[in-house]
């Protein structure tokens, strides 16, 4: 059996009202699929680049 390695783009930007839901679905799914990749884009020196 191949097991499948979920990749996810999530993206939202500015401010924690675009942040904290995409980051609350990043959770989500990383409960539903552990094995999953996450790829987070924003704009450069803004709250969301920030780790």
């Amino acid at each position: 059996m191949v097991s499948k390695t979920y990749k996810f783009i999530l993206s939202g930007g500015g401010t924690g009202g675009h942040i904290y839901p995409a980051i609350a679905i990043a959770d989500e799914l990383k409960g539903r699929y552990p094995e999953a990749e996450f790829l987070f884009v924003g704009a450069k020196g803004r709250m969301e680049m920030e780790k």
